[in-house]
């Protein structure tokens, strides 16, 4: 019997370890598989219009890096951003992503009790809170410019300032225009921001025309300043879109994709614990990762910006919100 009962703990520290060094060779490598070779069709950017690019900062919040990435991050802390881009075009202004709703925390209360968990958890560390019409100001903007309102996807954060705006028209991917259109059946989208943007939806109509590791897009404006590229998984209409001043400066913003630009570079998916909150088809999200991943590598001039990685923001706009024209 006291040899049985050796033997036993032998297995079960052998178990034990073999359990161990799984998690830490799981942690190690996070990894995801590089995306299949595709060709780069190379933008022509020759004759762009005179555009201007701004950064309109909602919110802000410190998170733990760990939380930003799978694997062990590079990332201490992640200065969290919920901010607008503001594109200056000369056929009018487009706003990608609006931010929290002024209501967000009496909106929360009304979620089912794990998704209300997680938001409430989220909401709690949020800082300097700005109303869209304050942001604009500072920048020296209005709403009333706006010819489009272009969610990166319908999340909360990225919707929800849109209660504000209930006189701009919403362009974005049919697939998350049925996704808020749903709301009733589908938890992601809140019934107050699919409300707010009811009526005013126009399907993008997405060409087979190539776009650097993409097989079709869709022109904003037709003149290769202001393009979007699917990019479903976060949630199924999730886009990048393709800021572009001049050959030299320019950005692609991808929502929440990824949560950090370290993403991109070391081809990661987010954690794991936003990867079960957050993705609608997780598996779809990280193969998202290695395509953005690879065309970090096709076309290294570009500046990734992902809505929430406040670093990213400020490598490209300054330390402060403002607005950036070509060089």
């Amino acid at each position: 019997m006291a040899r049985f009962k050796v033997r036993w703990g032998r297995l079960f520290g052998m178990f034990l370890v073999a359990g161990l060094l799984a998690g830490g060779v799981k942690l190690f490598t996070a990894e995801l598989p590089a995306a299949p070779a595709h060709a780069r069709a190379v933008p022509d950017l020759k004759a762009l219009p005179e555009v201007e690019v701004c950064w309109l900062e909602l919110s802000r919040s410190d998170v733990w890096g760990q939380l930003g990435t799978a694997g062990l991050t590079r990332t201490g802390t992640w200065r969290n951003t919920a901010s607008g881009l503001l594109v200056r075009h000369p056929q009018g202004d487009v706003l990608i992503d609006a931010g929290y709703s002024p209501n967000v925390h009496e909106e929360v209360k009304q979620r089912p009790p794990l998704a209300r968990f997680f938001n409430e958890s989220a909401l709690k560390g949020i800082r300097d809170r700005s109303t869209l019409a304050a942001a604009f100001q500072k920048v020296g903007a209005t709403p009333e410019g706006l010819k489009w309102f272009i969610p990166s996807h319908a999340h909360l954060d990225h919707l929800g300032g849109m209660v504000e705006l209930r006189q701009v028209p919403v362009l974005l991917p049919a697939e998350e225009k049925a996704l808020i259109e749903g709301w009733r059946t589908r938890k992601e989208v809140f019934p107050e921001h699919a409300q707010a943007v009811e009526g005013r939806m126009t399907a993008m109509a997405f060409e087979p025309r190539p776009y650097e590791n993409f097989d079709e897009s869709f022109d904003v404006f037709g003149d290769g300043a202001v393009v979007v590229a699917r990019i479903p998984g976060h949630t199924p209409g999730s886009i990048a879109t393709f800021v572009n001043l001049s050959p030299e400066r320019r950005l692609v913003h991808v929502g929440d994709t990824v949560n950090l630009v370290e993403s991109v570079e070391r081809r990661l998916p987010k954690s794991t614990l936003l990867q079960f909150f957050t993705d609608t088809d997780s598996e779809a999200a990280r193969d998202q990762v290695a395509r953005l991943s690879q065309l970090h590598e096709l076309a290294p001039e570009l500046q990734f910006l992902p809505a929430h990685d406040r670093d990213a923001w400020e490598k490209f706009f300054g330390s402060a919100p403002g607005c950036v024209k070509a060089r």
